[in-house]
């Protein structure tokens, strides 16, 4: 199933190189990347990346076969002896019904954002983002938190704003 799964992706991400590339523009006529380079270099990155997880899905499958065992999940030994200190099932660590709370907090998360990102602008709504999620899932770190969330959004205002510049939502101080 993973070799499958891994094939669909691949064939979306060289879908998506080849939709983008031909649709967008790479370069303006002044010769800076223009509205089609960012999604250019984000669809090659996805088929190197898809196609190293592809080859080793499908190394895996041959070994399997070539030694005749199936394929069963097994947790991980590491998981399981942490969820028997823990005195826990081993699904709440290994991928079970836990972390569906999870996902629903990041999601909503992610909706608070994009309906942020209109009212008060990107740097500020991913500042407020990035504040919100880390110390929703680690606040043992306040410090480590706040670089967090200061450094990630300057860095990549810098980097779409000001450097390729983009437009992003500006908020009302006009930043």
């Amino acid at each position: 199933m993973k070799k499958w799964f891994a094939g669909g992706l691949l064939l979306v991400a060289v879908g998506y190189t080849i939709y983008g590339g031909s649709t967008l523009m790479l370069y303006t006529q002044s010769g800076r990347p223009a509205a089609g380079f960012f999604p250019l270099m984000i669809g090659l990155l996805l088929i190197v990346s898809c196609s190293v997880n592809l080859w080793f899905d499908v190394r895996e499958w041959l070994q399997e076969r070539a030694s005749g065992s199936g394929h069963a999940h097994q947790p991980e030994p590491a998981a399981e002896g942490t969820a028997e200190a823990l005195g826990l099932d081993i699904h709440t660590i290994d991928g079970g019904q836990e972390h569906a709370r999870d996902v629903v907090i990041v999601f909503a998360y992610i909706c608070g954002f994009v309906a942020a990102l209109k009212v008060v602008g990107a740097l500020l709504a991913m500042i407020a983002f990035m504040l919100v999620f880390l110390f929703t899932f680690d606040r043992s770190r306040p410090v480590t938190n706040i670089i967090y969330s200061l450094a990630l959004p300057g860095f990549l205002y810098w980097l779409f704003k000001i450097l390729l510049n983009a437009s992003l939502p500006l908020s009302p101080l006009g930043f």
